[in-house]
Order: C-alpha cells, then sequence, then structure tokens
C-alpha cells in the first residue's frame, strides 16, 4: 500500500510539474496536386509537442485525358506516405521541416513526352516550408520537397499505344516529390 501511495505521490507531482495543452489535428490538401491532371490528395497531421506533428497522406488520380491528337495524358497513381516535421516556433505555424517516407505505384504518359512509365516506388523524403496562419482554424501552407529511393518493377515504353518495352529493370531515383499551397484546416 505504501508504494502505490508513493507512486501516485510521484505521478502527481511529475503531472503538475507539465504544461498540458490539447492535442490538435489538421487536415489539409495540395491545390498544385489538384492543379496537376485532377490528383485527389490530403494529408492528416496530429500536433504531439510546442514543436513536432506527426503526418500522414496519401494521393490519388485515376484519369485519363485525350490531347486533341487522340493520344492520352495521364499520372495515374497511389501514393502514401507517413513522416514527421519539426516546427522551430509553435507546430502548425511557421517555418516547418519535414521527413518522410513514400511508397508509390504509378504509371503516367504524355505530359512532357510520349513515353509511357510504369512501376512501384519505395523511399524517403525530405521537405520544407512556410505556414502562413490565416485565422484561428485555416492555414495557406507553401513548401517544396524531393524523395529518393528505389523503383522496382520499373517498366519504360515506347508510347501507350504500342508498348514497345525501351527498358525493364529496377533502379535508384531522386525526384522533385512536390511543390505545396495547401490549404490547412486545423481542429
Amino acid at each position: 500500500m505504501r508504494t502505490k501511495i508513493i507512486l501516485l505521490a510521484f505521478l502527481l507531482v511529475f503531472a503538475a510539474g507539465n504544461k498540458c495543452a490539447a492535442q490538435k489535428v489538421s487536415v489539409s490538401t495540395n491545390l498544385v496536386d489538384w492543379a496537376y491532371l485532377w490528383t485527389v490528395n490530403g494529408e492528416l497531421g496530429f500536433s504531439v509537442d510546442q514543436h513536432f506533428s506527426l503526418v500522414a497522406g496519401g494521393k490519388a488520380n485515376p484519369w485519363n485525358f485525350e490531347k486533341p491528337n487522340g493520344k492520352d495524358i495521364y499520372n495515374c497513381q497511389s501514393t502514401v506516405y507517413a513522416g514527421a516535421r519539426y516546427w522551430p516556433w509553435y507546430v502548425f505555424s511557421g517555418w516547418w521541416m519535414g521527413a518522410k517516407v513514400q511508397y508509390s505505384s504509378f504509371s503516367n504518359t504524355g505530359l512532357w513526352r510520349p513515353e509511357l512509365t510504369e512501376g512501384k516506388s519505395v523511399g524517403a523524403g525530405l521537405s520544407a516550408g512556410y505556414t502562413f496562419m490565416i485565422n484561428e482554424r485555416l492555414n495557406l501552407e507553401l513548401g517544396a520537397g524531393f524523395w529518393g529511393g528505389r523503383h522496382f518493377k520499373y517498366n519504360q515504353y515506347d508510347a501507350p499505344e504500342t508498348m514497345n518495352l525501351l527498358s525493364s529493370a529496377p533502379k535508384n531515383f531522386i525526384a522533385v516529390d512536390n511543390v505545396t499551397i495547401a490549404f490547412m484546416y486545423i481542429f
């Protein structure tokens, strides 16, 4: 019984010495992804400290678009990621730096070149940006990031119409991952 009382007293003293704040959660969507062939996207953020947040998100694009010449343009993908952000001032406002791990399944062609690339990728990325507080609940986020990793089950074809295989081999990569202009809502 005496051990339980000492343990309870220790917990009360420890709890009284720590600042407690409400858990904050954010949801956001990137307008640049929406502008790039209507890529549906979303991110969920959890404040775990005054300076740190955890993020999880994804994006998907199942649509094909046809050019006037009859050729298809598409950036079909299913991407999921999880990571953390460091906020020097306070979580969900001001400058931030982030790191994440990411998985993506993709098939794209037509925007800049006629080749079709398909595959699956896994890797890690870094990003940075600034979040402007519009009001108590709404923020505007600007940022950029890159990621690198391994394309596996990677195939490159000359065009979607002919599907002549140009290369088929796993390879390492580094690429721009995102340019962010996002609205963030905080609960």
